[in-house]
């Protein structure tokens, strides 16, 4: 499903200065063809290759001739190290991230970024089949730009890349091993160099992607609370995030299939407050939506089919809006023939943005991709979480009617 971002115990395992490039770690309980794996840690992430990011952060001031010699000079061994050769794709992605994201803040001269841009040639030039260079030049013009703050490392990053092997089917239990080794590779990105930053900002988006993965899936009481455990030990190290752990916590205490959704209260585009309790006794469809996000807008169309197909049936359509014009939604609804009850959530944002993405409905969920869907049962139970678009939903709605209507 296309998306639009608005950009997220103890600890299982941790990397301190030690640069440990691989650690096997045994886990209780499990099958003993699992009970052992490895987190492979890329040499680029595994130690601090660069200056440190923070001295970049410089309110936009010229980047001096010798920071950027400096930085050079360390791309430079960076990338022709023995151990970035060995796996060039993997750990040129890395190291050309740190680099360009050091980029960010300080104002680059013209001649500074065409030395970069010469580098790039060479290196493309000697790598011919590296399709990580030809990413990285493309995005180089913008992040040279000077913004606000440095990308974030642990946010950009995919160190363990996505393997069916370790993960069930959607809809299907974890194992215990699996919640292991996904919270082991949380941690281990989490405590990198180049993620010790500003803690916040860094964890954000792994955590909300540690929840996506967690609501696709079914999760037992007991997993459950090993997440809780490792996100209460997250807020003893990090007590200034405690209000964004406290939030990741919600989400997996409470917005999981086989939960009861909480309850929803606000008012709607015409100013009358309302409930998703109110809605009980049918299946419910929660929105996410905007009109300001496009993958959101091609929901409309499936959306005005399950209004057609499910007329007089016991399924509601309902929304949470994240315009920041309560004129925009009022107006798209009456465009789109989108007859459904929406609560509009962006009056917390200044009119003078488009999006109002942090409105408190949204920010209690832990929205950060839009469109999110729930599909909510008759008794208030959510049945899929973060659930797939388009014609699958349509499918998923008809399947719970006619689960409603055997059991009645």
């Amino acid at each position: 499903m296309s998306r639009s971002f608005s950009v997220i115990g103890t600890a299982i395992i941790s990397f301190g200065l030690g640069y440990f490039v691989a650690r096997t770690m045994a886990v209780p309980g499990a099958e003993e063809d699992e009970a052992a794996w490895e987190l492979e840690i890329p040499a680029a992430a595994a130690k601090l290759w660069f200056p440190p990011a923070d001295q970049y952060d410089n309110d936009g001031e010229q980047l001096s001739d010798e920071s950027f010699e400096e930085l050079m000079a360390a791309l430079r061994t960076a990338m022709t190290a023995e151990e970035t050769l060995a796996d060039f794709e993997r750990e040129a992605d890395i190291h050309l991230w740190n680099f360009i994201r050091r980029l960010r803040v300080p104002r680059i001269s013209d001649d500074q970024l065409e030395r970069i841009k010469a580098y790039l040639d060479v290196l493309a030039e000697e790598h011919p089949d590296s399709r990580v260079i030809r990413q990285k030049k493309s995005i180089l013009d913008g992040y040279a730009r000077p913004g606000s703050s440095i990308p974030s490392f642990a946010g950009f990053i995919t160190l363990f890349p996505y393997d069916e092997a370790n993960y069930p089917e959607a809809g299907e239990p974890f194992e215990d091993w699996q919640v292991d080794r996904m919270l082991a590779e949380l941690d281990a990105l989490l405590n990198l160099p180049e993620s010790t930053g500003d803690f916040e900002a860094e964890a954000s988006i792994p955590l909300w992607e540690m929840g996506y993965t967690l609501q696709r899936r079914i999760v037992s009481g007991d997993q459950t609370a090993r997440v809780v455990a490792y996100l209460e030990g997250l807020k003893e190290k990090y007590p200034d995030a405690v209000e964004m752990l406290d939030r990741q916590r919600f989400v997996v205490e409470n917005l999981m299939p086989g939960q009861v959704a909480p309850n929803i209260v606000g008012k709607d585009t015409e100013g009358v407050e309302f409930e998703l309790e109110d809605y009980r006794g049918n299946i419910v469809v929660l929105v996410f939506s905007g009109q300001w996000c496009g993958p959101c807008r091609a929901e409309y169309p499936y959306q005005r089919a399950m209004l057609e197909a499910f007329r007089d049936k016991d399924v509601v359509l309902l929304s949470v809006n994240s315009d920041a014009k309560l004129e925009t939604i009022r107006q798209a609804k009456i465009d789109e023939a989108l007859d459904y009850r929406t609560w509009w959530d962006g009056h917390s944002q200044p009119e003078a943005e488009a999006m109002a993405t942090g409105g408190p409905i949204a920010t209690r969920w832990r929205v950060l991709g839009w469109p999110t869907i729930y599909v909510i049962d008759e008794e208030g139970v959510i049945r899929q979480a973060d659930a797939d678009g388009g014609g699958s939903l349509v499918a998923t709605v008809d399947e719970l009617l006619q689960e409603k209507t055997m059991r009645e």
